[in-house]
This record gives C-alpha cells, structure tokens and sequence, in this order.
C-alpha cells in the first residue's frame, strides 16, 4: 500500500495515509464495541446510534474550516492541529467515566478528524500533479486499512480488557504520527485570522445542477456507510447468530477487501470515467447487500460480504478524482470543505437511522431500507452521466 520512501512527496504520502490509519482505527474500534458500550452506560441501540451521530455531525461542521483554513494557511498547519484534537477526544473516551464524558470524547474526535480529513485532501492535490488517481487510491486503502485494525483492536480488548483499553494504542500511534509529520514539514506554520466567507462560497458553488447532484450522490452514500459501517457487526451478531469474534473478523473483513481494491479503483480513475465506475460500485453495494441480507450459509454471508464491500469502499477515491477534476484549483480546499460538510452532515444521519429503525423493526428490516438510498444514488449517478 505504501510507496517507497525516496523523495519528499512520496514520505509525505506514506506519514499521511499512517495518520489516516491509526485515526480510522480508533474512529471506527467503536463500532465492534456497541454491544459492551450499550451494555456499560445502559443505553438503547437508538441512543448508541445517535452518539455515533452526534461524532459524525462534529466532523461534518470542521469539514468547512478544515478545508478554508489549508488553503488559506497551509495545510500542514490544520493536520497538526486535527491530530491534537483528535488525541485529546481518545483520551475522553479512555477515562469516560461517565456517558457525558463519552460524547463529549466523541465530538472532539469528530472535529479533529473532520478536519483532517481535507487538509490531507489538499495536501494529495499540491503534491500530486501527476498520477493523482493513484494517491487517492493509496489514501483510500489506508482508510480500509484502519477500519481492519479497528475489529483487531476490537477483537484484542473486548472480553479480555475493558474496551476503554482500545484507545491506548491509537494515542501513542497518533501522538508518533504527529511528531513525524512536524519532522518532514518543510513549510512555516504561519497562523492567521482567515475569513470564512460561507455566503459567498455557497452562491459560487451552488449555481449549477450537477453540483446538486454530485452532493446528492455523496451524501446518500455517506448515509449508508455511517449507518451499516456502525452497525453491522450487531447485524451479524443478532440477525446472523455469529458470535462477538465471527462478526469482527467479518467487520474486519470488509475493510481488508477495501484495502485492495480501491487502490484497483483510483488507477481505473485515470483510464475511464468516473461517474461510470461510481455506477458499477453501486451495483455492487445492491447485489452484496441483497445477498447478505437474504443469505443464511456462511458461504453465501461470505460471498455477499465481499460484493457489498465492493461497492461501499470503492466509491469514494471515484468521487474523489471526479471532484478534483471538476471544483477550480484555485479554491478546490474551500469548495471541497463546504461540500464534505454537508454531505458528512446528512450522512451523520446513518447510524441514528438505522440505530432507530432496528430498535422498532428490526436489523434485518433497518438493513433492507438501505436498499432504496442505493438505488436513489444510482439514478443521480445515471443524471450526472447523461448531463
């Protein structure tokens, strides 16, 4: 996954995609964790969805700043500062002693991470001018590679530690990732007031239709990753019978398929269009779902989660690519941030949902509705091919 460490680019490529991992890790360990954590602070599968929420709703808010502020300062200045306030939202989560501490651990784990998220973005783009589909498709591969070592994690600490436990490694890593990043930078660290401008930036990017439609497409993707990615090891747990190590590893699993083939997916970017490839990852996500919903076999449950982590881990270097092609250079980490803003904002809305739906019908019937936000992305997706 990791590119060789012989010029300046390529290590800055390498510290980042490690930051990105270790961060992943500890934002997604949570997940394989929801039953201990329920349990623990005697919450409802709704509640514990709308913690999950409230973390993804902070890092939808950071996603505007973290993108102004990398264009306007410098993006080496917004990772450091993402990666302090991510540090200090694990350590919450290690000593929450009580539910408040909990969410409050969360939402500065959301915030740091939110504004992570855009300032590497950013980062990718100013380094890369040239295979630009493959960075991205290394970014993205660290991404998976993160969500895997979360159900490692996961795995490691629940029933054999208190999964409070889970968090001490992301620190540590996190807190190495940061000095590494500090050492490499060869840029001031120059801070300023920075206007944020929001009314003008939206009427910039908000005249089109297609800019409609490209939010549509993400947002309801975003929907369904926060959602089945927050609950499908208590999916498998409950409507599969597996046991707390089965869904894990099947957690895991999913993630180490991504790790594969989005960097598969960011070198397709580069030969075909990538709204036609964003078509076929979100056939892939109908069939794997339909499939793992419908199956009963472990070989069938293997099968559709395979196909379904396919579709739900490729689509986002597509977009990616499809997204810097399009949003004008000069402004790309402004636009960008205002974008992911409010598609990680409705997507925030995933876990609530599902978390909601599964405590009044059922896990099975949460995970069946999905079905009809990926059909509603795949026609956008067919409007922004024919326009």
């Amino acid at each position: 996954m990791l590119k060789a460490f012989h010029d300046y680019r390529d290590r800055q490529l390498n510290v980042h995609a490690l930051g990105i991992t270790v961060s992943l890790a500890g934002v997604l360990v949570i997940a394989p964790m929801l039953p201990e954590i329920i349990d623990e602070f005697d919450i409802t599968p709704a509640v514990a969805g709308g913690s999950i929420s409230f973390m993804w709703a902070c890092n939808a808010l950071a996603q505007y700043p973290g993108g102004r502020y990398s264009e306007r300062l410098t993006s080496s200045v917004v990772l450091l500062a993402s990666q302090g306030l991510m540090i200090v939202g694990f350590l919450l989560l290690m000593f929450s002693s009580a539910f408040w501490i909990f969410i409050a651990g969360l939402g500065f784990i959301g915030f740091g991470y939110g504004m992570f998220e855009p300032a590497g973005i950013v980062l990718i783009r100013d380094l890369f001018e040239e295979n630009r589909g493959h960075a991205f498709g290394i970014r993205d591969a660290a991404a998976n590679l993160g969500s895997a070592l979360s159900a490692v994690l996961a795995i490691t600490v629940v029933g054999a530690a208190a999964w409070r436990n889970a968090f001490l490694p992301v620190v540590v890593l996190l807190g190495a990732v940061a000095v590494s990043s500090h050492r490499l930078n060869r840029e001031s660290y120059a801070v300023s007031r920075v206007a944020l401008n929001i009314p003008s930036v939206c009427a910039r990017l908000f005249r089109s239709r297609k800019t409609y439609a490209n939010l549509f497409v993400l947002a309801v993707f975003n929907f369904i990753w926060q959602g089945s990615a927050s609950f499908l090891p208590t999916f498998l747990r409950v409507e599969k019978s597996f046991t707390t190590f089965e869904a894990t590893v099947a957690f895991a699993s999913m993630f180490v398929i991504g790790m594969l083939v989005t960097p598969v997916a960011g070198v397709l970017c580069e030969r075909r269009k990538p709204v036609n490839l964003g078509l076929g990852a979100t056939g892939f996500g109908i069939v794997g779902l339909v499939v793992l919903i419908g199956a009963e076999s472990l070989i069938g449950l293997g099968v559709g989660l395979f196909i379904f982590a396919v579709g739900l881990t490729t689509i986002w270097p597509i977009m990616y690519v499809y997204l810097v092609e399009t949003l004008a250079k000069q402004t790309m980490g402004t636009d960008l941030g205002a974008l992911r803003a409010v598609y990680f904002a409705i997507g925030s809305l995933g876990p609530a949902y599902v978390g909601t739906v599964a405590t009044r019908f059922g896990y099975t019937d949460s995970f069946a509705s999905l079905l009809l936000f990926f059909i509603l992305t795949a026609l956008a997706l067919l409007w922004i091919a024919r326009h």
